[in-house]
């Protein structure tokens, strides 16, 4: 409908700066590049949490990291047991004494004194000391897992925290870019100049959009909750969940290349037996299979057993003499069959443990480095680093929205052309970061999947590039 030409004057000047104000919001907040940050919607005293501040706090505090140091600490004791010689039996034996009360003995009182030494050890203690240090080599090796699978733990948790954080900024966005709309609207209706049905489906996407914020507020308490729980007690109990953010990255991270992709016929393979060599798992499958051989030999050991020598002094009738024997069992009866059949089963089930360790490994590390080479080309294409990416994939999407709002403002497209555009730029914005987090834990996991300390490789990989443009209060720099 057209606007009567009796209008008063202020009317159509209210109208037009409400316009205005409508167009500057929406061309300002539809320019959002890709090589900018999405900050955290929740300002923080501390500043965001870095990925390596993270590693760090993980390393130093967390109690998983305790739990395997104290298994080594207990594997060393029982290493320490093992190498200790055994302690001599002292004896001391008296006969033909007189027993209180009673008659005098006819026979000269004896006194005895030996000391006898377990000799086990002669042929034991090399089994044993051999199993015991092959479970300490275990135990750190499987301290060393427990600290990659901390670190992968801890570094998911900070991506999903940071997709939540741009899930929540991006929808918050999109919902004030739709109060905008429906001001825009109501206007339009209040003045007669456009359609009542507009502003109803403008609210409607409003309030909806308002919804999903509330929506994504939640998914971000709780994925702040679980990235809480790696972080120092003294730093957690003075943070709120609304007060913990992490950095946005804004970039892929470099794909190092590795011997595993040469072209040479039996390179591959070598160079992933070499990789897969270097893995703590692999390293304690290999420790618990020499502690079961070990153990192996420690049952044989104990075919004979109770093996003395004894050294003494007797005294009769004022009389000192030497003492000196020996004591051997006799193994009529076969009593060690039982344990050793154990013991060679327990290393027959180290040595499956050991090949199907190596197998899951090598299988995880060509996983892995398939998977970070797919999400860093596509990473690439989508941030328009690639080859024929001149323009990124959000400058794009941004531009559509531009596009679309323009056209209906010149009423040459629809209304609900214009909400699907809103609704792609968010849909991209957040797919963007999506592969971006997906790309960076590939890499991240490729490391660790080819046997890299993570506490050391992670800071290195990733240090220059977190705080680099954080600003405060959720806006961009």
């Amino acid at each position: 409908m057209a606007m009567s030409s009796s209008a008063p004057a202020g009317r159509w000047s209210t109208s037009l700066c409400r316009l205005l104000c409508f167009c500057l919001a929406v061309f300002a907040g539809a320019d959002i590049l890709p090589a900018q940050t999405a900050l955290p919607p929740y300002p923080s005293d501390s500043g965001p949490l870095t990925l390596v501040a993270l590693i760090e706090q993980v390393s130093r505090q967390h109690p998983l990291m305790a739990a395997a140091r104290a298994q080594i600490q207990s594997a060393e004791g029982s290493r320490r047991t093992a190498a200790v010689l055994p302690n001599p039996v002292l004896a001391y034996q008296l006969e033909n004494a007189r027993l209180p009360g009673g008659a005098a003995v006819p026979m000269n009182r004896e006194d005895m004194f030996s000391a006898t030494l377990p000799l086990e050890f002669i042929y034991q203690r090399g089994s044993r000391v051999g199993e015991a240090k092959a479970n300490v080599r275990a135990a750190e090796a499987e301290a060393r897992s427990i600290r990659q699978r901390l670190a992968l733990d801890a570094t998911h948790s900070y991506y999903e925290t940071a997709l939540a954080q741009v899930e929540l900024f991006t929808a918050r966005e999109l919902a004030g870019w739709l109060d905008s709309l429906v001001d825009y609207n109501r206007t339009r209706a209040s003045e007669g100049v456009g359609a009542e049905a507009d502003l109803i489906r403008a609210q409607v996407e409003r309030d909806r959009a308002w919804a999903e914020v509330t929506m994504k507020e939640v998914d971000l308490a709780h994925a702040g909750a679980k990235l809480a729980a790696f972080i120092e007690d003294s730093v957690g109990a003075a943070l709120s969940l609304s007060d913990l953010s992490v950095t946005i990255p804004d970039q892929p991270l470099p794909l190092r290349t590795t011997a595993t992709s040469s072209s040479e016929p039996g390179a591959s393979t070598m160079a992933l037996s070499a990789l897969t060599d270097r893995r703590p798992e692999v390293q304690a499958a290999r420790e618990r299979l020499a502690a079961a051989a070990s153990g192996v030999g420690v049952a044989h050991s104990l075919l004979v057993r109770e093996v003395g020598a004894t050294v003494g002094l007797k005294r009769s009738e004022g009389t000192s003499s030497l003492m000196a024997g020996m004591s051997l069992p006799l193994p009529i009866f076969d009593q060690n069959r039982g344990d050793l059949a154990r013991a060679r089963a327990q290393r027959d089930v180290a040595a499956a443990e050991l090949a199907n360790t190596e197998r899951m490994v090598g299988a995880e590390i060509r996983g892995a480095l398939e998977g970070a080479r797919l999400l860093s080309r596509r990473a690439q294409i989508l941030a328009g680093s690639g080859a024929g990416q001149p323009v990124g994939f959000l400058a794009r999407a941004a531009e559509a929205r531009r596009i679309s709002v323009g056209a209906y403002q010149e009423g040459a497209v629809p209304l609900l052309q214009v909400l699907d555009a809103a609704r792609a730029w968010g849909e991209a914005r957040v797919t963007f970061y999506r592969t971006l987090f997906a790309q960076h834990e590939s890499v991240i996991e490729l490391m660790a999947a080819q046997g890299s300390d993570l506490f050391s490789a992670i800071p290195e990989l990733v240090g220059y590039r977190v705080s680099s443009g954080a600003t405060r209060g959720g806006q961009a720099q």
